[in-house]
This record gives structure tokens, sequence and C-alpha cells, in this order.
């Protein structure tokens, strides 16, 4: 059931205010007081309140059930509109339905039905509550970042408590819900998420309108990615059916707010519980309210970034996963895995733009490993590679092991070899960390790269009216799927196509677009116009690693091949140690076999690292409400997937150690003036 808030009882107004301008100076758009505010915030726009019975909606599950998130997809009412277009509720489910697999333990080890203290299974999962969806704008209109705060029936604001989650990757709201979302549900806390001002922010050039807040298309607002001028147009009648997106394409370096992002959604959820009438006549304040902040992937790096810029004590504690952080450079760092001494002077960006490069040939060196045999064009990329002199091996072969120990030398876990062929074609991310950090939009064609529906022939196409109604469900990840919108090759000879598909004008052949390769590791090293705005972008997203003495846990999984954790949690484990002194509050738990989240199908013998954050938040809890030590730096040894199911392996709580209280001295982490010791 939706409806009427207020119809519980609770009683609070919010307008729509106008937003602040921005400064002209350059300063803080976002600036705010050093106390919560006690009226709304300028930069906050309520957009609607719903209210869940627990039954035939509610906060988790979008009433479906643990039953229900697992079966088979809820058909829209109607899936294209447009009088009837999907219904915001219909959108919303339909997010939350992206379960984890079951063989990765959801249902069984972890998830809304299983009791994370003691790992007991009951329910159904449904939780009963209201929520708020809103969001902050820094007054362009163009910049909006997304804020759902969910209020669970549960919450006792005599013993008030918020969890803060940063989305990952460039999601909507609510779309981490099942693999960690709604822990702090299982404790009674308000839950509030951020999208970072990224979300499904996809945007028809053609047609002159996006997604919206509440995932319904617009033609102005609603966080659309570009402005209608005279460029625009000229690029659109130059490049038909081409689409923007608002994480690649909006012409601002979102990550810089990452932080602030964060801080934003949990003075959100401070000034919408602080007004409202509870029935015990409490007051939710800062003071009496417990706050932790937790994400995944550039969640984990937004919470980290938020820590480090929390001048205002609305903290009290902090759990990333797998962060995307971006440590500065320190010649102190020295990071050793057993006596070896690892590469941890590198950015995430620097390691895209040289795994895109290299990966494709890589997998051939690895022909047993998931994923390589589809691998059509990998001898191409190996082919060009050596005549631009980057490869010296005369054979596929030989320059298949050659690229394979480059990534290697700079830095790459062998742990994670088996996971290169499904990682082979990076080029998507790489553009969009390049595009959003020199502030480019779609006009620019950075690389001669663009996004587009594409026929099957890989040629761009106008979007169907279904595609463009569900924009919010299937680009929920707000980036191209990779399936319904790709990216697109202008520069092929033969006319714009499918990169993957297409031809590099300075090879003559189908090798993985290998020009907008080179184009785009320029952008990390060269010298270009082009890479002078991107690295001036980089710089002003460097994390400082002072979090100071807040409570912080990291954990990682050192087979992860998108955010290793020699390029970031290890190194800003040194880095933190050199800022805000070796006895500080942070700990770093790396688990081994553990990849980037869930291990899939190019991830054999891998665990998956949820359990390992919802245990941290655990550990967390436990220290901020009774004071119990936060466990040690270590080394979490996993075993493989130990059971099977439907003739697949799967994984079993005996596969997944705790995170020890007193580690053995062999799985210490040790960290003194930034030099980090990992076992191996």
């Amino acid at each position: 059931m939706t409806g009427n808030l207020y119809a519980r009882g609770s009683v609070l107004a919010l307008g729509l205010i106008a937003a602040a301008a921005m400064s002209a100076c350059g300063g803080n758009r976002w600036a705010t007081s050093s106390t919560v505010a006690t009226s709304a915030p300028d930069w906050l726009h309520v957009v609607r309140r719903d209210a869940y019975d627990g039954i035939t909606d509610d906060l988790v599950t979008g009433g479906l059930g643990m039953a229900g998130v697992s079966a088979a997809a809820t058909p829209y009412r109607d899936p294209a509109g447009p009088t009837n277009a999907p219904t915001y509720a219909e959108l919303r489910r339909a997010v939350i339905k992206r379960p984890p697999s079951s063989i990765n333990g959801f249902g069984r080890l972890f998830g809304p039905n299983v009791d994370p203290a003691t790992g007991r299974i009951s329910g159904t999962g449904q939780v009963a509550g209201d929520e708020v969806l809103a969001y902050a704008d820094d007054g362009s209109g163009t910049q909006m970042a997304g804020l759902l705060l969910q209020v669970p029936r549960s919450f006792d604001p005599q013993h008030a408590c918020i969890v803060a989650i940063a989305t990952p990757g460039s999601q909507n709201v609510l779309s981490d819900m099942l693999r960690a979302g709604y822990w702090g549900f299982t404790h009674g806390c308000a839950v509030v998420w951020a999208d970072k001002a990224l979300g499904a922010g996809v945007h028809d050039i053609d047609a002159g309108r996006g997604v919206g807040i509440d995932g319904q298309l617009v033609t102005r607002g609603g966080r659309l990615s570009q402005r209608d001028d005279a460029a625009l147009r000229a690029y659109a009648a130059a490049h038909p059916h081409r689409l923007a997106y608002k994480w690649a394409d909006a012409g601002w370096t979102q990550e810089a707010d990452w932080g602030p992002s964060v801080l934003r959604a949990v003075e959100f959820a401070l000034f919408e519980l602080g007004g409202r009438s509870w029935p015990s006549g409490a007051t939710v304040t800062r003071a009496n309210t417990r706050i932790i902040a937790t994400g995944f992937s550039n969640g984990g790096g937004a919470v980290l970034k938020a820590a480090e810029q929390d001048t205002r004590h609305l903290l009290d504690g902090v759990v990333a996963m797998s962060p995307q952080i971006l440590p500065r450079s320190d010649s102190r760092i020295v990071v050793t895995q057993g006596s070896t001494p690892r590469n941890a002077a590198r950015t995430i960006f620097d390691k895209l733009t040289f795994t895109n490069l290299y990966n494709a040939c890589a997998a051939l060196a690895l022909p047993d490993t998931p994923g390589a045999s589809g691998l059509t064009y990998a001898a191409n990329r190996c082919a060009s590679l050596a005549d631009a002199g980057l490869l010296k091996g005369k054979t596929t072969s030989e320059q298949a092991r050659e690229a394979l120990d480059k990534l290697h030398a700079y830095g790459m876990q062998t742990e994670a070899d088996a996971q290169i062929a499904g990682g082979a074609m990076a080029e998507q991310s790489t553009l969009g960390q390049a595009s959003q950090y020199g502030r480019f939009t779609a006009v620019d064609a950075l690389c001669g790269l663009s996004f587009a529906a594409v026929d099957a022939s890989g040629r761009p196409r106008k979007p169907t009216a279904n595609e463009a109604a569900q924009w919010y469900v299937t680009q929920a990840g707000g980036t191209p799927d990779g399936s319904i919108v790709t990216v697109i090759n202008d520069a092929d000879p033969a006319g714009a196509r499918k990169s993957s598909m297409s031809t590099s004008a300075s090879t003559g052949r189908q090798d993985y677009n290998f020009d907008a390769a080179m184009c785009l590791r320029e952008l990390s090293v060269g010298t270009s116009a082009n890479a002078k705005r991107v690295q001036a972008g980089l710089q002003s997203v460097l994390a400082t690693g002072d979090v100071g003495n807040l409570p912080t846990l990291i954990v990682h999984g050192r087979a992860d091949p998108v955010e290793p954790p020699d390029f970031t949690s290890r190194a800003y484990l040194g880095l933190h140690s050199l800022v805000s002194g070796d006895g500080a509050n942070l700990r770093y738990v790396e688990v081994t076999r553990a990849t980037h989240g869930e291990p899939g199908a190019t991830a054999r013998g891998m665990v998956p690292l949820t359990p390992y954050q919802l245990r941290a938040l655990e550990a967390m809890w436990a220290h901020l409400a009774s004071g119990a030590p936060l466990p040690p730096s270590q080394v979490v040894r996993t075993s493989a997937p130990s059971g099977v199911a439907g003739g697949k392996p799967q994984v079993e709580a005996v596969d997944l150690p705790a995170i020890a209280a007193t580690p053995a001295a062999g799985d210490r982490i040790v960290v003194a003036r930034g030099v980090v010791k990992v076992p191996e």
C-alpha cells in the first residue's frame, strides 16, 4: 500500500524552495552551516512521500518478498506509455528486484531474511515503513543528486540510528538494496541513500528528454545531462540517435562532490526525522543519533571522502567495501605482499587506461579462463599493439604472454587472472572517468566515442518507446548496459558503429577500437590539451587519507580486478597512517579469493565479498554500541566454494571464515609510518 505518510500522524511539510545559485568565484556551492539545519536547506527538494504496509509493498523487496525477488520479472501494466507509462511504483520495484545469486549465498548466508549477527534464516525480508524521495540541487538544474530516506516502522526515536548509503557505480537509489542496503533495518535504523549526483541520468539528445529523479521521462529539469544550445543541436544533426549520460557527459567532475553528497544525505535525514512528531515525544537530533556511512565500489570511495570532509562530525563510523579511492601520491607509502614490493603509486584512471589497452590481448595467454574463447578480435588487438611498438613478440602467443606480463608488472594481482577476459573491454568505464575528470560533454565527442541504441549490425538507431520508458530500470547503473545501449565508434571509416564491432581507422582492423584505447591512454599519460584537462580534474578528486580518529573499516577482495587493492585500499591505509597516525581507528580487512562484489561467470573459485561488508557493519555496530574493539587489520583466508547447486559451485558458510578478533600473526596486516606489510 502506498499513500500519504501524514495519515499516520507525522506532520512535516517541505515545499520546493528556490535553489541557491552557484558561487561565481568557484567556492563550495554546497556550503552548509556548522550545525544541522532546523529549516529546510535551500538545496533540498522533496519529490514524493510514500508509506508501505510491509505486505503489499515494503521498503526492501517492493512487496515481492524473498520468493518474489528471485522469481521471473514482474511485467509493467503499460511498458511504453505514453498515457499510462510505467508508474513510479513499478519502476521502483524493478530497480529493487536485482538480487545477488543464490550460489553466492543470497537467501542462505546473507540477505534480508538472514540475521547478520546469528545467521538465522526467517521471514520474507519485508519491512514496513515510509519513504521520502528528494534531491539536492546546486542551482544549475543539471547537477541534481538523488536522495531517499527510508524509515522503518521499527524506528525508535529514543534510540535513533541512521545508516547512510552511497550507491555503487552510477546507480539509482535503492539499486544496492538486496545486496547490503537492508542492513540498517536489522537494527531498526533509518536508511538514507545518496546517488552521488549520478543515477540513471539518460538523455535522448534528439528528443530533448531524459530520466527524471522519479524515473519518469521529462523534457527539462530532472537532472538532464545536456544543455539545449546551438552546439548540442549541431552535434545532434551530425550524429543522430545519440544518448548522453550524466555520469560521462554532464560537463562537471561529479567525483569531487561524492563526500559532500553523503554528508548532505545525512543532513537531509536528520532534518526530516528531527521535524517529525513521535508518539514517545522524543526528538531526533545529531546528539542522540548513531550514524554509520557505508558504500561499495565508488560508494565506498564516497563514504571515505565524506569521512575526510566531515568537519561537522555528522558520522560516528564508516564501513567501505572495495572503495574506488584515489589516494594522493606520497613517496613514503610502501606496500609489500609477503616479501614482494607492490606498485601502489597508481590511480584507478591510470589503471583503467592501461588495462583497457592490454587486457584483450593478455586474455589469449589464459585460454582456459572464462570468456577468453569469445574474444573474436583479441589477436587483432595483439597485432595492433605490436605494430605500434607496444609489444615485441612476433607471434600472437608471444604477444599475449608479453601483454599478461605487462599487466602483472604494472601491479595487477595474479589471483585476478581468471577475470582478465571478462574485463577485456573496459572502454566504457575508461571513457566515463576521462570525460568527467575533463568536464567534457557529448558535444566534445571525446576519443571519437558516443552512446546510442544499436541495430543488429551495430549501427545507431532511434530508441523505441518501450526502451525510453524503462531507462530508469534498464540503465539503472547510470551507464550504457552494453545491450540496449552501447558505446559507438564514430571514427569507423565505414560509418559510426558499435565500438566492439568497429574497424579502427589507423589499423584497418577490427581490434576492439585500438584507436580509442590509445586515445584514452594518452589522456592519462600524455600532454595534449585534452590530457591536461583530464589530469587537472583528476587532481581535484585525490583523497587526503585524513579521517582522523573516526572509526573506519575497509574490506577489500585481493582478487579485485576493478579496484585493485594496491592502488586503492592498501595505498589509502599507508597514506592514512602518515596523516592520522599509526594508532588511529582505521582498520583494513583483505579477503582472499574475493573479487569486486559478487563473483560471476568469469570468476571461478571466487567467493562473495558482501558477507564481509555485513560482518564489518556488525563489528562497527558493536564498537559504537558497546565499546567492543574494532578487529585488527588482517587477511581473511577463504576457501573455494565447496558446495554444488545445479551442477555449479556454491559457496557455503564454511568457505567464509570470520573476521578474527585476534588474527594469527601470519594474517596480520601491519602499517607504520606509511609502510604497509600484507601477508602473502
